[in-house]
């Protein structure tokens, strides 16, 4: 899931094209020193520090996190979307509350569209994810209408930005640490999972003084931790709404959706300038999409675009409007302090 900017929103924020290549830069690894962006873009190590601390002021960056493989770690998370029976403000808020609370939920993000919710739901089996099912059709009670498990089997596309945002493509160019070696997660590794969860440009030093190692040692466990898979990588948190952008979700039923539509499927992507995430799925939907776009127009655009590489073939969809995330990823600090099992 993608992070949705909490409402109300600051004032919006015109980005030049420095901005945006800074941005960009920042968009494959958030850890990059300023020296090195500078180098990138033309500009010097102070120009960039203070368009950075300037784009933080404004409201732009909300921080930064470390994106964590939880497969290695023996868990799954798997989605799902709620429609409720349109209750009163303050039931619903009494809902986002215990939504909140649950332990074993990673992500919420409330939608304008058929569905009022999804909820991101982490477990190590199916008879785990049954049990918090049932749970949240529990507390749902009166209010739950219907809801849809969506079980995510392979990723298709991630990306901070939608590819048309960057003035210049070549910022993006970004070679990813290789998976090397087996994942293994020690006392350690997991205190480092817990530091960075939230603050994945946390400097070596700070790092290194909350685990007790030297700034050395502190990059050398998160090199580690990149080469077993388990650190896949360090990205900003970005307010989509304050630069103007709108983000939606949208639900794929595809017909017999073989391996040749699945290809089909990639190279829709890969073309297409709006996607921001997209993963296959098994349930109701066989597609998980996030669009992320300045026009409405150009959402349309998409849907009508991804319809004509699949004519006849698109059972269903739903489009939802993103309107604001509740949670985002604080289980994983919570498996992170379970430490080895």
């Amino acid at each position: 899931m993608k992070f949705v900017q909490a409402r109300p929103a600051p004032k919006k924020v015109e980005l030049d094209a420095t901005d945006r290549k800074i941005l960009g830069a920042l968009s494959q690894n958030v850890r990059l020193p300023a020296s090195t962006i500078a180098k990138k873009i033309g500009l010097s190590r102070d120009a960039v520090s203070y368009r950075i601390a300037n784009l933080k002021k404004r409201g732009v960056l909300q921080g930064s996190r470390t994106v964590v493989n939880i497969a290695p770690l023996g868990y799954t998370a798997t989605h799902v979307f709620l429609q409720l029976n349109q209750p009163v403000p303050s039931a619903e808020e009494a809902l986002i509350k215990k939504f909140k609370e649950y332990p074993f939920v990673r992500a919420i993000i409330k939608f304008n569209g058929k569905y009022d919710f999804e909820l991101a739901v982490v477990h190590k089996n199916l008879q785990e994810l049954d049990e918090h099912v049932e749970r949240i059709i529990t507390d749902a009670g009166e209010y739950l209408q219907s809801h849809d498990i969506l079980f995510i089997t392979k990723p298709l596309a991630a990306r901070i930005f939608p590819k048309n945002f960057l003035p210049d493509k070549h910022v993006l160019k970004h070679k990813p640490v290789a998976v090397t070696k087996e994942p293994k997660l020690d006392a350690t590794d997991a205190k480092i999972l817990t530091a960075v969860a939230r603050e994945g440009d946390m400097p070596l030093h700070k790092l290194g003084q909350k685990v007790k190692l030297s700034a050395d040692g502190s990059k050398y466990r998160l090199r580690q931790l990149q080469a077993s898979g388990i650190i896949k990588g360090f990205v900003p948190v970005i307010n989509y709404d304050v630069i103007g952008y709108n983000v939606y979700a949208i639900l794929l039923s595809i017909k017999q959706f073989n391996a040749t539509k699945e290809a089909t499927l990639r190279e829709f992507l890969e073309q297409n300038n709006d996607v921001l995430w997209g993963v296959k799925t098994m349930g109701k939907y066989n597609v998980l999409l996030y669009v992320c776009t300045k026009d409405p127009n150009d959402l349309v655009k998409t849907t009508s675009s991804l319809r004509s590489y699949f004519p006849g073939d698109i059972a269903e969809y739903e489009t939802l409007i993103n309107y604001e995330e509740y949670k985002y990823a604080y289980f994983l600090e919570m498996i992170a302090q379970r430490g080895p099992s």
